[in-house]
């Protein structure tokens, strides 16, 4: 057995190694534990970004790590400063009087919760009622264990509430991150004008763009997103956004829903755009958005819209389907116009009748 031991140090850089795994035992639970965390969150944000170039996936997997990794330094501190030493008068121990000597540290549990109720109206777990639901009644029960003081229940319970909000902003930092990442691959690389002055004529339901020369009719229960009000995923597509049509006030992508994008020169065809527009549904096909994209074909709408449609099946709002974009040719103005759409799949119909009915008021004045 000795001989073959020594064998063993003859290995090549046998002795490097050895000396490495005896730093890493003399390491902290606390590091050991960031060790294995470091391994396979790296692992899950390196495979979660795959689907970009090298250089955005290597850039996304480190912003998510770092954030992370801040986060869970940040609530060891934080968990380490939960208890304090109480300094206890001789005469208690010199008569027999036994007391506590360590106490929770009430900032810092407030702050615990604090941050797990922050972290969830920030990240938006509360829109959901089911997610109201779960917080309160965990909360109650670490409460609970605070109230029977139980520490043991009581900190774990605390540290339960930490990890999901360290998780929820994780996550929403990477996502944040995702979004600006497909912005700035699709973003345009003309220059943008202003396409905000956007004019509503209440009693026939009209919008009008002056700077484009274009007009539209908003059917009922439709409303208008002008571009100054919307955010970097909902900008992105094909060109510079002119605007949103959807059935929502508040909600941009609420089914069916009409992007129109600008973009300050002519095409002959629609084959250059087609191509970009394939490009953005592989983006959300490999983030997971979207599932079973199957294309459709070529299709002519009223012989001036000119597109592609695709059915697919919708994750974020879980439903299948249909997108597709629309090319607007035969008009005079020196730009051209896409039209993105999103709606429900309706058996017997290529499109919501609301659909059409916006397309067709569609009107660019010579």
């Amino acid at each position: 057995m000795i001989w073959f031991i020594n064998s063993l140090r003859k290995i090549p850089g046998w002795e490097k190694r050895t000396a490495l795994s005896r730093k890493l035992q003399e390491l902290s639970l606390t590091k050991k534990l960031f060790l294995v965390y470091s391994v396979f969150a790296l692992y899950f944000l390196f495979y979660h970004e795959i689907h970009l170039p090298l250089l955005w996936m290597i850039g996304l997997a480190l912003i998510g790590y770092l954030v992370s990794g801040i986060l869970f330094w940040g609530i060891v501190f934080a968990f380490r400063k939960l208890e304090t030493k109480i300094v206890l008068p001789a005469i208690f121990a010199e008569v027999g009087i036994e007391r506590p000597t360590i106490k929770l540290v009430p900032w810092v549990e407030a702050f615990f919760f604090a941050f797990s109720v922050l972290a969830c109206l920030l990240t938006g777990f509360f829109e959901n009622r089911s997610g109201i639901l779960f917080f309160i009644v965990y909360a109650l029960g670490v409460l609970s264990a605070r109230l029977i003081d139980n520490k043991t229940y009581y900190k774990i319970g605390l540290l339960g509430l930490s990890i999901l909000a360290a998780g929820l902003v994780s996550f929403k930092s990477l996502q944040r991150a995702e979004i600006f990442v497909a912005y700035s691959m699709f973003k345009p690389d003309f220059e943008q004008k202003d396409l905000t002055r956007w004019n509503y004529n209440e009693e026939n339901r009209t919008l009008h763009n002056e700077d484009l020369k274009l007009s539209v009719l908003l059917p009922e229960e439709f409303y208008f997103h002008n571009p100054q009000n919307l955010n970097l995923e909902d900008k992105t597509g094909i060109g510079q956004i002119a605007g949103i049509i959807s059935t929502s006030d508040s909600d941009p992508n609420r089914y069916p829903v009409i992007r129109i994008f600008f973009i300050p020169f002519r095409f002959d065809d629609e084959s250059e755009l087609l191509t970009q527009f394939k490009k953005f549904l592989d983006l959300q096909l490999q983030r997971g958005d979207i599932q079973e994209l199957n294309e459709l074909e070529r299709e002519v709408f009223e012989e001036r819209y000119y597109g592609t449609f695709w059915t697919f099946y919708d994750v974020l709002r879980p439903r299948y389907a249909k997108t597709g974009m629309f090319f607007l040719a035969k008009h005079k103005q020196p730009y051209s116009l896409v039209f993105i759409i999103d709606e429900s799949l309706i058996k017997g119909r290529r499109h919501e009748e609301s659909v059409e009915k916006i397309l067709t008021s569609v009107k660019i004045e010579d």
